[in-house]
């Protein structure tokens, strides 16, 4: 029987058997099986969501594991070793993740694996650790806001969600206009997504991942039954559709794209609605809205708006030397030049340097 687990560390003054770590192949068994038996594990926790990562910008993943003395898991969490514009590597838990805790055993002691987690970063090659979540307080971990984290507690009843009155009169108008939403799970349902999401992120102008990412997603993760795409349409015409991350409980909405010719129809806040309705209905208790940007005051709102708890969010750096505030970032490219580019090359940039702002 799997040993029990729980997120998050104690804190607590219970000594803690001597913490070894450990670097694990990324599809090991013996994470798997911790993944699948962690009541808190998420999709951001499986092999496969790393793998993805790691095969579309040629990253080497693996599983930073935690064993007390007799070899038995602790806790760990998947990570990807990324090169640095100016030599060296990195370690990230995990890049293109809003959230990724660390999961550990219930009998962990806080002191005992955040101590050894430090130790071990900062005694490597590396340059640093990046964590995508908060840390307990330590010499060398250095926290920092990272946005805001968007979570919708489900219930088995629909008739428990309580969007405000904008959402449900946008929801109700793309309903009278006879847009539909459907669900599905093939490669062409996602690349009908990726075809909105290239548009939109041109209209933002933000780089688009590879396509590859995408198809990555479709064949390791959405058809073995950890996601789906929902996808509004008028008729054969495709309006906005959203790409859903899913393992256990936790639903996490990943994407989100419309046709900027339809950005006023109501055909996005449709697919919200129904998707939360559904998630209802199968079984999930939790409605992961991601992160949002410390200055993405309309996006913050868009998710309260559904009745989304916001919670700051928090991030984390193991390092020698105190990082830097300031990354590189693909969003300090000028937009207007993206917005004025043709697709190919927004999916150009994509490819160019997403690898490199990971």
């Amino acid at each position: 029987m799997p040993a029990r687990a729980c997120s998050g560390i104690r804190n607590d003054n219970t000594p803690g058997a001597l913490v070894k770590i450990a670097t694990l192949p990324i599809a090991d068994p013996q994470w798997r099986d911790f993944v699948f038996s962690h009541p808190d594990a998420g999709p951001f926790h499986l092999p496969e969501w790393a793998s993805v990562v790691a095969d579309t910008y040629r990253f080497d993943p693996f599983v930073l594991a935690l064993r007390d003395t007799d070899g038995e898991l602790l806790g760990g969490l998947p990570v990807v070793s990324v090169p640095t514009p100016r030599g060296g590597r990195r370690w990230v838990a995990l890049p293109f993740t809003d959230y990724c805790q660390m999961l550990v055993r219930c009998d962990a002691d806080a002191a005992t694996i955040a101590e050894a987690v430090c130790t071990h970063a900062l005694q490597g090659p590396i340059r640093e650790l990046e964590l995508r979540c908060g840390f307990p307080e330590l010499d060398r971990a250095y926290t920092f806001p990272a946005g805001y984290h968007s979570v919708i507690k489900l219930s088995e009843d629909p008739r428990d969600l309580h969007p405000n009155k904008v959402h449900r009169n946008l929801r109700n108008r793309a309903i009278r206009q006879g847009i539909r939403v459907s669900f599905g799970t093939s490669a062409s349902d996602v690349a009908s997504y990726y075809r909105l999401h290239t548009l939109t992120r041109r209209r933002l102008g933000v780089p688009v991942q590879p396509r590859r990412f995408f198809q990555l997603i479709a064949d390791r993760l959405i058809a073995h039954g950890n996601g789906f795409v929902a996808t509004a349409h008028l008729e054969d015409e495709v309006l906005a559709a959203g790409l859903y991350l899913s393992h256990g409980t936790t639903l996490v909405a990943k994407f989100a794209a419309s046709d900027p010719a339809h950005r006023n129809n109501g055909g996005g806040y449709l697919v919200d609605w129904e998707v939360m309705s559904r998630a209802c209905g199968e079984g999930y208790t939790v409605l992961d809205l991601g992160r949002s940007d410390l200055d993405a005051d309309g996006l913050r709102v868009y998710k309260k708006g559904w009745g989304a708890a916001e919670t700051p969010l928090t991030y984390t750096r193991i390092s020698q030397h105190a990082p830097s505030d300031k990354r590189p970032s693909v969003g300090d490219l000028p937009k207007r030049i993206i917005r004025n580019s043709p697709t190919w090359v927004c999916r150009l940039l994509g490819e160019t340097l997403y690898r490199w702002t990971a």
